[in-house]
């Protein structure tokens, strides 16, 4: 009965026919022995993205134990707040709905994240939008971000930093967890997470069922998400499988614009939202992103011998949504195509994604028991597919003969992502590890795109990257010395493929990355010392430009690079005193930028051309402490901490020309948070966790876009508030997003 089930879905939801036949065909064979000793299946699933802890990548893990410590209903990037060189921002500035993250100053759509080594990354924008799945770090066994170009990857390259996300955790015994969370701006969150233990035969289960509402600190910037996580383990003698569904469901309000400039200082006004007020009379109500987002993922493990382990994974993820705008006064040959037609209408669209990505990987790892021995070798490798459509859908116009409905623009892409890897860690003597990481990945992507006469036709790309890595580490006793050295290299997203034409579309980019430091563990403290070198050749900026098909499209810039030093460190005062710390100095620089602004008087642009100016979003300093204190003893009934964390990011630049009129200025924020638990048989039945977030109030903003311009004939500040004037004739526009003032957030957990 169990291998009919598992055909029926593996054949159906989850994989390409190859790996759910060769799936099918272990199941059917009695190959393994009954006597088999099952503690080596820990873990369930082989994670070849991830790294050991004396693997030279620097990295940082945070346990499942250490989420449910800070955990209310942020996303993600705000649980690695403490990561050295991160900087978390919200587009509704609460940490729910849309939120990013930088590290080392890379945008996430140079940050590769996996869930279970399965790539999360949109396959063409190459961003990752943690709105689609919230909640996932409930479900989170550990979480390990990875800085710099980091191992092996699914998907694009790392740029900046990976994060893999473990789902893998087996529970040992029933559990039935309820989580509530209250908090400003409206915020809720109700879970419910529960698990089986292992039941007869070798299977367990858990499901978690969850519901985030908050109303935002922009206005308006309201989220409605909802998720549900499925998963399924089946551990017996030698081989386990896991299987997890995971569903989300998002509804957020539009705050993409950012707060105008002239706003964003103004006590009242400083969480203005734009979106929705293109509308006469009061904004459109349904200014909204509403996407829905479904995953299957399964991994088959096989242990051939103590040494020898295969694993087969398969993942299909389903994606579909929209977002909706209503439009004043749009010309309507933009739509219906006529151009004749020289009327205009106010209009309400939708811009629609359907989109489907599936595939699978594999990985052979080998880790044989000699005193000087290979320490681990594996062999890997993977092949991924996306199909998106994209399509635009007029639904009302005010002045129009277009049908409902109608589609306005209509095409398809499709990308195909293949892998293949050889991994080796050789232990020298006692103290020496080498570690050797060498990757062949190929793409190829068809998409509608512009040819040189700018017509719009069918194209394709095809690209081939050898991306070797190489470390060296030495450890004597509680010391470690190591060297990491690595190639990546990336593909252009999509739209610098589909808004330019061949003869000027931009080069992949390429990253060398150096890393080098010491890290030591001693009974009361632990410290890392790494320093970088990140030096890219091609980096892809936006610099104001206009192609030949009319659009700002990102180019290519020869030389820029990331040198810095990271320190991180925890440190046991006291019995019932921790401090940790993280500081990251940096020194971000483009050698030579020509930026290309817009003439408003003449239709032309004017070029500056700058040497060693900061790249954008870039803080030289980013500085981070939390200072734990256990209340009571151990002894006592009661488990009560009280933290306190401080944050300090420096000043950033909004482009890359060094401009002092487009920055975000430095900020400092702190937050407080009790923990308070009932211990009982060595089980907390009764979680609290309580949190005030920005306790000083500070008013600062994380994130902003700028566009520069010149304009001697017309001031727009009256009638644009994002425009400031620079000097003579020179303007910006300039959004900011704020993030919240002071806040609270209170959860309560039971658990049986």
């Amino acid at each position: 009965m169990f291998n009919v089930l598992i055909e029926r879905m593996l054949l159906r939801f989850l994989m390409p026919g190859w790996f759910s036949a060769f799936l099918l065909f272990l199941f059917s064979q009695n190959l393994f022995s009954q006597n088999s000793d099952t503690t080596l299946l820990s873990p369930v699933v082989i994670q070849a993205t991830r790294v050991p802890a004396r693997n030279p990548v620097p990295h940082t893990n945070l346990t499942a134990a250490a989420i449910a410590q800070i955990y209310h209903a942020q996303d993600i990037p705000y649980l690695l707040s403490n990561v050295p060189s991160l900087v978390e921002s919200s587009d509704g500035g609460t940490g729910i709905g849309y939120t990013g993250m930088r590290i080392r100053g890379s945008d996430p759509t140079r940050i590769n994240v996996s869930i279970n080594g399965i790539p999360l990354n949109d396959a063409e924008s190459q961003g990752v939008y943690w709105v689609n799945l919230p909640d996932l770090a409930a479900s989170a066994a550990e979480i390990q971000v990875q800085r710099g170009v980091g191992t092996s990857t699914n998907g694009a390259g790392a740029f900046g930093a990976t994060v893999n996300i473990d789902l893998s955790r087996v529970y040992e015994a029933p559990f039935a967890t309820l989580s509530n969370t209250l908090g400003s701006f409206g915020t809720q969150k109700h879970s419910l997470y529960a698990g089986t233990g292992p039941l007869k035969g070798g299977f367990s289960w858990t499901a978690r069922l969850s519901s985030i509402k908050s109303n935002g600190y922009i206005d308006r910037a309201s989220a409605d998400l909802n998720s549900l996580h499925l998963n399924g383990n089946w551990i017996r003698d030698r081989q386990s499988m896991q299987v997890h569904f995971l569903s989300g469901q998002e509804t957020t309000y539009q705050a993409w614009n950012g707060v105008p400039a002239q706003y964003v200082e103004d006590p009242v006004r400083r969480t203005y939202n734009t979106a929705g007020t293109e509308r006469p009379g009061a904004p459109y109500k349904n200014e909204v992103d509403r996407y829905t987002q479904k995953h299957g993922l399964a991994h088959y493990k096989l242990l051939l011998n103590k040494q020898l382990a295969l694993q087969l994974n398969g993942h299909y993820t389903r994606g579909y949504g929209y977002y909706e705008q209503y439009k004043a006064a749009q010309r309507l040959s933009e739509y219906s195509g006529n151009s004749a037609d020289s009327s205009s209408s106010d209009l309400i669209r939708r811009l629609w994604l359907d989109n489907y990505f599936y595939g699978s990987t594999f990985v052979l790892r080998w880790s044989p028991k000699y005193r000087y021995h290979v320490g681990e070798m594996s062999v890997g490798g993977g092949l991924h597919r996306y199909e998106g459509r994209h399509y635009g859908q007029v639904i009302w116009a005010q002045k129009s003969d277009l049908p409902k409905d109608f589609n306005y623009y209509d095409n398809n892409a499709n990308k195909t992502d293949a892998n293949l890897f050889w991994k080796t860690e050789a232990r020298f003597g006692e103290n020496w590890y080498l570690t050797l990481d060498l990757q062949y990945r190929t793409v190829q992507y068809h998409f509608l795109g512009f040819d040189n006469l700018l017509r719009n036709v069918a194209q394709t790309a095809n690209l081939h990257f050898f991306n070797p890595k190489i470390g060296l580490s030495r450890s004597k006793n509680a010391n470690t010395w190591y060297f990491f050295s690595g190639i990546g290299n990336r593909e252009p997203n999509r739209d610098d493929y589909t808004q330019s034409t061949p003869e000027n579309r931009p080069r992949p980019e390429r990253l060398y990355d150096f890393e080098a430091g010491w890290k030591a563990r001693h009974p009361r403290w632990n410290m890392q010392i790494n320093g970088f070198g990140m030096l890219y050749k091609d980096q892809l900026v936006l610099d104001g430009r206009i192609n030949n098909v009319g659009a700002y499209i990102r180019t290519n810039v020869t030389q820029s690079e990331r040198l810095g030093v990271e320190w991180e460190g925890d440190f046991k005062l006291l019995e019932r005193v921790q401090v940790s710390a993280q500081v990251a100095w940096s020194k971000n620089t483009v050698r030579e930028f020509q930026a290309y602004v817009d003439n408003w008087d003449d239709g032309s642009q004017q070029v500056f051309t700058y040497s060693n100016t900061p790249l954008a979003f870039s803080p030289a300093l980013i500085a981070g402490t939390e200072i734990n204190w256990d209340v009571l003893p151990k002894s006592a009934p009661l488990d009560l901490r009280l933290s306190w964390s401080g944050k300090h990011i420096g000043k950033q630049y909004l482009d890359n020309t060094g401009n002092e009129q487009a920055i975000l200025k430095a900020y400092t924020f702190s937050n407080v948070r009790l923990n308070a638990a009932l211990k009982r048989r060595e089980k907390q039945p009764i979680r609290l966790i309580c949190s005030i977030q920005n306790l000083f109030n500070a008013k600062y903003s994380a994130n902003g876009w700028t566009y520069r311009y010149i304009s001697g004939n017309y001031d727009a500040r009256p009638d644009n508030p994002y425009t400031r004037k620079e000097q003579g004739s020179v303007y910006n526009q300039t959004g900011y997003f704020p993030q919240a003032g002071r806040s609270w957030m209170l959860t309560l957990v039971l658990a049986m």
